[in-house]
């Protein structure tokens, strides 16, 4: 009777661990996909050390963004490089960009390209190591001003300076001084601050200049957007302030610590920084 009960028992924890194995991906997976099978990529997949790709990327993300083609990230761009030095930043960007969707490509439809498919990096186990994105993504932000008259200056984790630790948490579009810039979302204006009445530079400034919070919420989360160094009296709204996607904010300006007219765009979701160009929907 005792071992008949010992089995049963056995048999009952075997049952249940398989249950709960079978069930936490399938979880998971239902947990990452939205109605429409994407949803927002907010991963970490960032590249340390990236001074030495710098000038490169950013001149092929301008040429791109600049025509509205979409965004790549410089993690998807050495991934490859990291097999493969003989690929250009150029060709990269264009093969891992659906031009339809305007956005980056899951990576295993990358890697099912004839070009690739038989590189290391495109094995099924170093992709499921690689933290690389594998879906579309949901785009819920519109542009924070018009790509088509800016450069991008720096990229959201660029590494400044050689030797230094100085990470830069955010994007900055250099601009002509009064380029409006938009409301990326329909959301409430949190902040406006504009203690310049003179578009010009303060080194001892790191509070950002002229700036502007507004509050975006998205799918039950909360995205706070800033931006800064914005010319002085240009805002066009004040504190508690709905607004709508695309409407004017303010204009771009140098106030504060700033080399130049330009817009610094940063996303924080939850109390930290996030990519806020893998928002933006390009379409």
């Amino acid at each position: 009777m005792f071992n008949v009960k010992k089995k049963t028992i056995f048999m009952l924890g075997l049952f249940l661990i398989i249950i709960f194995l079978f069930l936490t991906p399938v979880m998971m997976l239902l947990d990452l996909f939205e109605e429409n099978g994407t949803k927002v990529s907010i991963d970490e997949s960032y590249v340390s050390n990236n001074y030495p790709y710098a000038n490169d990327y950013i001149s092929v993300l301008n040429k791109n963004i600049r025509d509205g083609n979409g965004y790549v990230t410089l993690s998807r761009v050495v991934y490859f490089l990291s097999e493969n030095k003989n690929l250009t930043y150029d060709e990269i960007y264009t093969d891992n960009l659906n031009l339809d969707k305007k956005q980056e490509k899951p990576i295993s439809e990358v890697c099912s390209m004839e070009k690739y498919k038989n590189y290391k990096v495109c094995n099924s186990l170093a992709i499921k190591d690689s933290n690389q994105t594998d879906f579309y993504t949901e785009k819920p932000f519109g542009k924070p001003l018009n790509f088509t008259s800016m450069n991008v200056s720096s990229f959201f984790m660029q590494n400044r300076s050689i030797g230094v630790s100085k990470v830069h948490k955010a994007w900055d579009f250099s601009a002509p001084a009064k380029t409006p810039v938009y409301s990326v979302c329909d959301g409430v204006i949190e902040t406006v601050t504009f203690p310049y009445d003179k578009n010009v530079k303060n080194m001892l400034d790191k509070n950002g200049g002229n700036r502007i919070k507004l509050k975006c919420t998205y799918n039950n989360q909360v995205y706070y957007v800033y931006y800064m160094h914005l010319y002085p009296n240009s805002y066009m709204v004040s504190k508690g302030q709905a607004v709508s996607k695309g409407d004017v904010l303010a204009g771009v300006g140098t106030t504060g610590m700033s080399t130049g007219n330009h817009l610094h765009f940063q996303v924080n979701l939850n109390g930290k920084e996030i990519d806020g160009m893998k928002l933006v929907d390009f379409r």
